[in-house]
Order: structure tokens, then C-alpha cells, then sequence
């Protein structure tokens, strides 16, 4: 067993870090796709003006989240600074959406301002 093995080490967080980055951006891209997706559907005029918004809210909250995991994640790459508890908190949370997505979104659900 090799005693040189280190979680703080460069070589473990670079692709925890990089791995993070991708979820983020997949993520980011699903949730700007359904804000996008919702805004230009068809509007019916039996179907409330709201509806749409109703539906994208929690994309709404989501977004910005990812956005924020994002730019932490390339701002951590670019510098080549690998802050151990920065890399493993950015990881953990997004270890966390993907764990619980559908609880969260339920969660933010049950705060939108659009419901009737």
C-alpha cells in the first residue's frame, strides 16, 4: 500500500473538480433548456398566462445555482489553486442535487409565487 496518498493532493482534486464542472454544465444547460422551452411554447387561450411561469419557476432558482457552481469550478481550474474544502463543498453540494433532485424541486415547487 502506498502511504503517499493524499486527498488535499493536486492529482485527485483537478478531476473532482473537473467533474464537477461537467454536472454543472449539463445541468445548467437542462434547466436554461426548460426556461427557454417554456417560454416559447405555444400559449393557448384556455391555458392562464402564468402557467409557464409556474412550471419554470423552480429552473428559475436553479439556474443561478449552477451558474455560481460553475464559475467557482473554471475559477478554481484557471488558477491552478486547489482549495481542498472549496473543491470537496462544490462537489458534496452537487453530489447532493444529484441525490435528492426530484426532493429539491419539489421543495422549491412548494415556494412559487405563480400558484394559483
Amino acid at each position: 500500500m502506498n502511504s503517499n496518498f493524499k486527498f488535499k493532493d493536486d492529482k485527485i482534486l483537478k478531476p473532482i473538480t473537473i467533474l464537477t464542472l461537467l454536472y454543472s454544465a449539463l445541468m445548467f444547460i437542462k434547466y436554461i433548456g426548460n426556461i427557454v422551452g417554456h417560454l416559447f411554447s405555444s400559449h393557448s387561450p384556455l391555458m392562464p398566462e402564468y402557467l409557464h411561469n409556474y412550471v419554470a419557476f423552480p429552473s428559475y432558482v436553479l439556474v443561478p445555482f449552477f451558474a455560481i457552481l460553475i464559475f467557482l469550478c473554471i475559477r478554481t481550474l484557471s488558477t491552478k489553486l486547489y482549495n481542498a474544502k472549496l473543491v470537496y463543498v462544490l462537489s458534496g453540494l452537487a453530489l447532493l442535487f444529484y441525490m435528492f433532485q426530484w426532493q429539491i424541486y419539489q421543495w422549491i415547487l412548494s415556494f412559487n409565487p405563480y400558484n394559483s
